[in-house]
C-alpha cells in the first residue's frame, strides 16, 4: 500500500475515503507524521490519484464565496435575551388593560392622527405600539413577534435589533397617519412585528442578491402579510403594509452599511443602544402622561 494523498484535516480525509468509495477503489487510512494518509495498492494508485484530482477540480469553487460569507456572517448573538421584553409587554397589558377600559393609558398612549398632526404630540407613534386591544391581540403579537425580534437579534445584535424595530415602527406609524383621514386611532406592536417581517426580507435580500432571492425575499414577506396581517374585525392593513415596506428598506439599509451578519457594535455598545430604545420607549410614555400640553 501506498500513500497517494495526506492532509492533517481529518473531514477531508475522510471526503477522500469516499471518493474512492464510490469509485469502488479500496483504501484505507493511516496516521502519520504529515496527518491523515490515503493508502491505495501500486496497481491503483494512478486511479486513485485521477479520482482525487477530478474531484478537486469539480468542487474547486464549492461552496460559492458568496454563499459561504454569507453562512460566516450570519449569526451575530447566539442567545439573545428576547423573553423578558416580550414578558414585559404582557405586564404592561395586565396594567393597561383592554381598549375597552378606557383607561388613561389609552387617552393618552393610542395613535389619534387628529391629535399627532394637529398638537404635535409625536409621543403616540411610539406608546401605540406598547398598547393592545385584548389579550387575543396581544398574544398573536408575543408569539410572532418573539420568534421575528429572536432572529432579528441573532443577525444585528441586541441594540441595533432593538433601535431598528423601534425605528421603523415610529416611520411606519408616521406614514400610516398621512395616509388616513380623520378620524383615525390605531395601537399594537403589529406594525413594528411586520417591520421585522421586512427587515429580515430586505437583509436577505440585500445580502444575498439575485432575481431568485428578490422573488423569494418579496414573496415571503408578502405571503405573511395575506396570511397574518390582512384578516380580522380590527386589522390595521395600512398598518401592517407600511410595516412591511418601511421594513424592508431598512433592512436593506442595515446591510449597506454593513450592521448586518457581523459584529459592527461591541457588546457593550449594544447594550447601550438596546437601552437607550428601552429609555425612549419610557421617556415617551412619561410625556404621554405628564406633559402639560399633552391635550387630554
Amino acid at each position: 500500500m501506498i500513500p497517494v494523498a495526506v492532509t492533517p484535516e481529518v473531514d477531508l480525509a475522510h471526503l477522500w475515503s469516499l471518493v474512492l468509495h464510490a469509485a469502488g477503489i479500496r483504501h484505507s487510512l493511516r496516521h502519520g507524521e504529515a496527518g491523515l494518509q490515503l493508502l491505495v495498492s501500486e496497481e491503483n494508485s494512478a486511479r486513485a490519484r485521477e479520482e482525487l484530482r477530478l474531484f478537486a477540480e469539480e468542487n474547486r469553487n464549492w461552496p460559492p464565496e458568496r454563499a459561504a460569507r454569507v453562512e460566516r456572517e450570519a449569526i451575530v448573538e447566539k442567545a439573545p435575551i428576547v423573553l423578558p421584553v416580550m414578558g414585559g409587554l404582557a405586564v404592561f397589558h395586565a396594567i393597561t388593560g383592554g381598549w375597552e377600559s378606557n383607561s388613561h393609558w389609552f387617552a393618552g398612549g393610542v395613535l389619534d392622527r387628529a391629535l399627532v398632526v394637529s398638537d404635535g404630540q409625536w409621543w403616540r407613534l411610539i406608546t401605540a405600539l406598547t398598547l393592545h386591544a385584548d389579550s387575543v391581540h396581544l398574544l398573536g403579537n408575543i408569539f410572532f413577534g418573539g420568534i421575528l425580534v429572536y432572529c432579528l437579534c441573532r443577525h444585528l445584535g441586541i441594540g441595533i435589533a432593538w433601535f431598528s424595530l423601534l425605528l421603523t415602527g415610529v416611520i411606519a406609524n408616521a406614514i400610516n397617519v398621512f395616509f388616513h383621514d380623520d378620524p383615525y386611532h390605531s395601537i399594537g406592536f403589529s406594525t413594528a412585528v411586520f417591520g421585522m417581517v421586512g427587515m429580515l426580507s430586505g437583509m436577505r435580500l440585500r445580502r444575498i442578491g439575485g432575481w431568485q432571492e428578490m422573488v423569494l425575499a418579496l414573496g415571503s414577506a408578502a405571503g405573511l402579510l395575506a396570511l397574518l396581517g390582512s384578516s380580522g374585525e380590527r386589522t390595521d392593513l395600512g398598518a401592517h403594509f407600511w410595516g412591511v415596506t418601511v421594513g424592508l428598506l431598512v433592512g436593506m439599509i442595515l446591510v449597506s452599511l454593513g450592521l448586518a451578519g457581523k459584529r459592527a457594535l461591541a457588546p457593550g455598545r449594544q447594550w447601550l443602544l438596546f437601552a437607550g430604545s428601552l429609555a425612549t420607549v419610557f421617556g415617551s410614555w412619561l410625556y404621554a402622561l405628564y406633559s402639560p400640553w399633552k391635550g387630554w
